[in-house]
């Protein structure tokens, strides 16, 4: 004889595990990707800076 309302202890503890370590890599990748991308934007712009104040000309071959 089955019951349908028994539940059998630690069944879905791997799952929730499983769950956890997925979300908490995701949550690393999404970091990273947002890191990454302020590293990108700050050297965009300092070398946007780095050009706009350079005291020689680009091309003009001094």
């Amino acid at each position: 004889m089955c019951r349908v309302g028994v539940r059998i202890p630690y069944a879905n503890e791997g799952r929730g595990r499983a769950v956890k370590k997925l979300l908490l890599v995701a949550l690393a990748a999404i970091g990273g990707l947002l890191v990454y991308r302020q590293i990108q934007a700050d050297r965009a712009e300092q070398d946007l800076w780095t050009e706009a104040t350079d005291s020689v000309p680009a091309g003009s071959g001094v």
